[in-house]
């Protein structure tokens, strides 16, 4: 008489739950991530029924950005670090002080970038930005 071996049963992992847990999985990851938001310079713009007002020259300080990245604050050249300064003084003595940055057409973006984080590094409240035509 010859002994059988008997067989042990296929160790088999069901698959039916396998896409259910993935479904899972994706739906966790997916409610879970953080996707980063880009702020942006945070400015308020006029609206459409907003008054144009004349200001008197005095009150204005004129920053200009040229094409070859040279910046002026009323027709002196500076250095992009000491703007911040030069507009905390000016506000100290002129309290109703507006900053208008004028940006040349050509001029690199992220020079008038800087002119705009250092005006805003002095405590700016009154900004005026407008394209150079010079």
């Amino acid at each position: 008489m010859a002994i059988r071996k008997s067989q042990r049963p296929q160790e088999d992992i069901s698959q039916s739950s396998l896409s259910d847990i993935a479904f899972l999985l994706l739906v966790f990851f997916i409610a879970t991530t953080i996707f980063p938001t880009e702020k942006g310079i945070p400015l308020i713009l006029p609206g459409s029924t907003s008054v144009k007002k004349q200001i008197n020259r005095k009150n204005v300080m004129v920053i200009t950005c040229d094409q070859s990245g040279a910046v002026f604050i009323d027709d002196q050249q500076f250095a992009v670090p000491l703007i911040e300064d030069e507009v905390r003084n000016r506000i100290k003595e002129n309290p109703n002080l507006v900053i208008s940055i004028e940006t040349h057409p050509e001029a690199r973006y992220d020079i008038m970038v800087d002119v705009l984080d250092e005006v805003k590094l002095a405590d700016a409240e009154r900004i005026s930005i407008k394209m150079f035509r010079g």
